[in-house]
């Protein structure tokens, strides 16, 4: 592979040279929402970026990019994705394809939680009140027939829709991506996804402006069993537009993967430091100038997480959980504040 992209912008972000910005005149985060600073971010990431990159699916792309010389690329351009050195690109699935992905997933869900609550809840109560072993098998019988036909339905037509048919019949793209954070040039661009949609800021078209214009907080939601969810959110500091990093590795019930993930940004967005040391962008280590010159003053092997075997990278992840536990990013100093006035 080689490397035809430009060098970085006069607006990439450097943490050693943050320019002085308006001070802010109106919070945009939300009632809802813990501010995180800026600073002394650790090479750290969330374990779900973990699990979905692990060293055998990275082969496997590997081998089929070999296979498939531009597989790729041509994916990127046709799904609105990218996940490189030059920019993380994120765009939602169409809605043909949330169907059925939703359809394998609830169907599947509610089966399981569904024969639970019948061998859990309705079968004690059937030992208890029934008059024979016959009378508990015919009432769960009946409370089976009742509760799992059409979950069960839904689960076997979704998985033969997504893992049985042709992808390309199922996995189409979307009208466009939803987001962008871009290291080389620095900038983060919330693309409009109607005309007009920043038009009152006015913005005729995308919404992009520099990285280090952006708060990051985390959001608090609860659930519907009142179960508080975490999920990291960056916030433009002088509009209220805000992306919200959920579909990048889902709600949490713990408050430390979205801080690891404001970590992991703040990192990867940072020209004066390498990419985060992760599986998911290793092989463009050697495409982007700053890593590579550090890779090659470390020693460090341009395979070091694509040939781990299974227990290397189960050692690996365990230490990048604990390292994710021990993270104090709230009490940390906000950099950031050196340069701009908060309310």
């Amino acid at each position: 592979m080689t490397d035809t992209s430009p060098p970085y912008g006069p607006q990439a972000y450097d943490s050693r040279h943050i320019p002085q910005q308006p001070p802010q005149i109106r919070q945009h985060a939300g009632l809802l929402c813990m501010p995180l600073p800026w600073g002394e971010a650790q090479d750290v990431a969330p374990y779900a970026l973990m699990e979905h990159y692990a060293p055998d699916r990275l082969r496997e792309q590997e081998e089929h990019e070999r296979q498939n010389p531009g597989a790729r690329a041509r994916d990127e351009t046709k799904f609105h994705n990218a996940c490189n050195h030059v920019c993380y690109r994120r765009a939602h699935a169409s809605r043909w394809t949330q169907f059925w992905v939703y359809l394998w997933g609830l169907g599947r869900g509610f089966s399981y939680f569904l024969l639970g609550f019948s061998l859990l809840i309705m079968l004690p109560i059937s030992i208890f009140t029934a008059d024979s072993v016959g009378q508990v098998v015919s009432d769960m019988l009946d409370t089976l027939y009742i509760l799992l036909p059409l979950p069960l339905s839904c689960w076997l037509i979704g998985h033969i829709v997504v893992h049985r048919l042709p992808s390309h019949w199922i996995f189409t793209p979307s009208k466009g991506p939803l987001w962008e954070l871009n290291r080389q040039t620095g900038m983060v661009t919330i693309f409009a996804r109607k005309p007009g949609q920043f038009s009152q800021y006015g913005i005729d078209g995308n919404f992009v402006r520099p990285f280090y214009e952006f708060d990051a907080s985390v959001h608090v939601l609860p659930d519907r069993q009142g179960i508080p969810l975490y999920s990291l959110h960056l916030v433009h500091r002088y509009h209220p537009v805000t992306i919200d990093f959920m579909p990048v590795i889902g709600r949490q019930s713990s408050d430390k993967d979205s801080l690891a993930l404001w970590d992991m940004w703040q990192n990867y967005m940072d020209t004066s430091k390498p990419l985060p040391d992760i599986p998911m962008w290793e092989e463009f280590r050697h495409l982007d100038p700053v890593t590579a010159e550090h890779d090659r003053r470390c020693g460090r092997s341009p395979r070091y997480w694509r040939d781990m075997d299974d227990a290397e990278y189960k050692e690996a992840v365990a230490s990048m959980t604990q390292r994710v536990q021990q993270l104090d990013t709230l009490s940390r100093p906000n950099i950031m504040a050196r340069h701009v006035l908060y309310l």
